[in-house]
């Protein structure tokens, strides 16, 4: 006999019971309540007598799997090892109420997102209690582009562990999100502590607009960002209960919920933002145009509009620039396009700059209108820059952002069309967060 099968079929027959004798008893209203529930009791007291203590017990584990009854949490977590592309955990779990076909794995994250082109070791529970080996690392064929080059270095600034279980990996349970500044490279070489510092500051770029005009900015997480480094014992910044949420799939997120990431977003708007890349993090923006949602990067040749980044080009008149986020609002007239960023606290004295300009041989271009929105609260919408943008130049872009010094808000960029949106080819170079 196929003893799981067996097992299913009574557990499926119980269930129906569960529910069929409150609804006899509903129908059976000249029934005392008492004798209802009596005959109800003892019709499945008889079942479980009649298979015995053995598929009782069976039966009752079989109800906690049928439920998703998995409990569990992470405790104590310390870095053993960094490496370019990897890091090495000792995680401790704790009060793990079953263990069969539960493990511990992780991810990465960047802004309260997860990031792609990151995976963890499976490390299977032994016990309520325990420890366990967890590695992290950015996969082979996201560290090398599509000619087999290595890629370029990669930035993120948290990442989350959680329980899981095989049976069901739509739902970790006893999630936990950590800040970890890491810059993540193609090398598999042992991280020395001057090497750490080196790679987390060295974030400066440049932008020609013309001849010994230059701009830094830095790609900066907030304020204050430390190296973590080994032997280090991490402390959580939030616990996240994942088991109600609608998840992601595990090939996008590594296992992580949406609850996971909104709570990871809570966790970085207590940082401070004195500094942030618009052009770096064009992709964790909401894209969208008079037609709907966008994708990221956008076709050129997409009628609804696009959003792409550029590292180099040459914008009207004649001038080349570095870090160009280019927004095509929709092909119609009145077509416009916008990206909304993810939730952050602004820091005091913190303004938007960049630079406003279409790309070169724009010719019929009757220009376009760039402005930037402060979203608070997600409804609260103020217009902080407005600039018309023709081919004849380009046009300093810059907003002082102090009113909404310590406030979580969202920063949102548009553009609008004219009469016509014929190479509309608008171009935000180098847009940025700078501390005044």
């Amino acid at each position: 006999m196929n003893k799981p099968l067996f097992f299913r079929g009574i557990l499926i027959f119980l269930l129906s019971l569960a529910i069929a004798v409150p609804l006899y008893a509903q129908v059976e209203d000249t029934a005392p309540a008492e004798q209802t529930q009596g005959e109800g009791g003892g019709m499945l007291d008889g079942i479980f007598k009649a298979v015995g203590k053995a598929a009782q017990d069976s039966l009752e584990e079989g109800i906690e799997e049928f439920v998703g009854n998995y409990e569990g949490r992470i405790g104590e977590v310390k870095l053993l090892e960094r490496r370019g592309n990897e890091i090495v955990l000792e995680v401790e779990y704790e009060k793990v109420k079953r263990r069969d076909g539960v493990s511990v794995q992780g991810g990465v994250m960047r802004w309260g997102e997860p990031l792609d082109g990151f995976s963890s070791t499976i490390s299977p529970v032994q016990g309520k209690k325990g420890t366990v080996t967890l590695r992290i690392g950015r996969d082979q064929q996201a560290a090398n582009d599509e000619w087999g080059s290595a890629a370029e270095a990669v930035k993120s600034d948290q990442i989350h562990l959680y329980l899981v279980r095989e049976t069901n990996p739509e739902r970790p349970f006893g999630s936990l999100v950590y800040d970890f500044p890491k810059t993540w490279t193609d090398s598999s070489e042992i991280e020395t502590p001057a090497q750490n510092m080196e790679a987390e500051a060295d974030s400066e770029e440049t932008i020609e607009l013309a001849a010994g005009e230059t701009s830094e900015e830095s790609d900066t997480v907030g304020a204050g960002a430390a190296v973590i480094r080994p032997g280090t014992t991490l402390k959580p910044l939030q616990t996240a209960t994942a088991e109600k949420s609608a998840p992601r799939p595990a090939s996008e997120a590594g296992g992580l919920t949406r609850e996971v990431a909104v709570a990871a977003e809570k966790a970085e708007i207590r940082h401070a933002v004195s500094e942030y890349n618009f052009f770096a993090r064009a992709g964790k923006a909401q894209w969208k145009s008079n037609a709907g949602p966008l994708p990221f990067p956008g076709s050129d040749n997409d009628r609804r509009g696009f959003a792409r980044t550029l590292k180099n080009g040459v914008i009207c008149p004649n001038n080349k620039a570095a870090n160009l986020l280019q927004t095509h609002p929709q092909w119609e007239v009145g077509g416009w396009i916008q990206g909304r960023f993810p939730l952050m606290r602004l820091d005091r004295n913190v303004s938007f700059k960049s630079t406003g300009a279409l790309l070169k041989d724009a010719e019929t271009s009757d220009g376009v209108v760039m402005s930037v929105f402060v979203l608070e609260q997600g409804k609260n919408a103020r217009r902080v820059l407005r600039k018309h943008i023709t081919n004849r130049g380009y046009t300093p872009l810059e907003a002082d952002l102090s009113a909404w010094a310590g406030k979580p808000v969202n920063i949102v960029l548009r553009v609008s069309a004219g009469r016509t949106s014929a190479q509309d080819w608008a171009v935000w170079v180098n847009p940025k967060l700078v501390k005044q």
